[in-house]
């Protein structure tokens, strides 16, 4: 059998090459199958290996490739902690525009209220007589009575005025006490020539709340001269709902009382 395939690989054949137009022999050769066979395998092999010589190895590229996506990822890791610092940079820089704006603000504030104040005291002036031009006062934390008062006299006579302030704190029953504004004495003394602030601290001692405060100015004989009440402020955190009256608390502040000439 195995005679007879090989007999059959290696028998001869003869094959003519003709002429396209005249049909004569233009070559005889003699072919067999086992060399057809020999042929196609070394074209094959040929092919298959010239592919794998210049074919790019399958590691190598899948290596630059991570190397690549490595520095790629690295790349965008420092530029997002660089965003982070510049955008902590500029929060922080915000924060710090918006404290100045806020202390900008304040201080115009305060800076507007004192104008007012010197405005009124200038419109005051222009009559004659001393008067308690404005007063304010609140309750701070921790039971500590806040007062702000303008004495102001008007004209140029006489030179200078002195005298003394006396206030008393009036709860929303009724209850009624005179504030210790000095050391030894409950009123506090004053001399000025056109106006004078007087303002300071006092602490609250009483169990029930006040509401707001009768202010009396005396001359320098003792005698009451005028009167201002004023509604009492309270800090949020000084304040007790359970003793107090909302629509009393925000009464309006009484008009300063008309001026008076000292002595009379």
């Amino acid at each position: 059998m195995l005679r007879r395939i090989l007999r059959r690989l290696f028998k001869r054949y003869q094959l003519m090459l003709l002429e396209p137009q005249g049909g004569h022999t233009v070559r005889n050769m003699r072919v067999n199958i086992a060399g057809i066979i020999t042929i196609i395998l070394v074209i094959a092999l040929s092919s298959a290996a010239l592919a794998w010589y210049y074919a790019p190895p399958r590691t190598e590229t899948l290596s630059t490739r991570f190397y690549q996506l490595q520095q790629q990822n690295q790349g965008l890791q420092d530029q997002a902690a660089s965003l982070q610092g510049e955008f902590a940079l500029a929060k922080e820089q915000i924060d710090g525009l918006k404290k100045e704006l806020l202390s900008g603000q304040q201080k115009n504030e305060t800076l507007r209220q004192r104008l007012n104040i010197y405005e009124s005291i200038l419109e005051a002036r222009k009559s004659g007589g001393v008067r308690i031009l404005r007063a304010t006062a609140r309750i701070k934390e921790g039971n500590i009575l806040n007062y702000n008062l303008v004495l102001v006299k008007g004209g140029n006579y006489p030179r200078s005025v002195r005298g003394s302030v006396r206030i008393h704190a009036i709860g929303g029953k009724g209850q009624k006490a005179l504030l210790k504004l000095g050391k030894k004495t409950a009123e506090l003394p004053y001399k000025m020539d056109t106006h004078v602030f007087l303002e300071g601290n006092t602490p609250w001692q009483h169990t029930w709340q006040p509401e707001k405060l009768q202010i009396t100015r005396l001359n320098y004989q003792g005698a009451e001269r005028d009167q201002m009440g004023i509604t009492l402020e309270h800090d949020a955190t000084a304040q007790d709902a359970s003793t107090r009256d909302e629509s009393t608390r925000n009464e309006p502040m009484q008009a300063a009382a008309p001026a008076t000439k000292e002595g009379e």
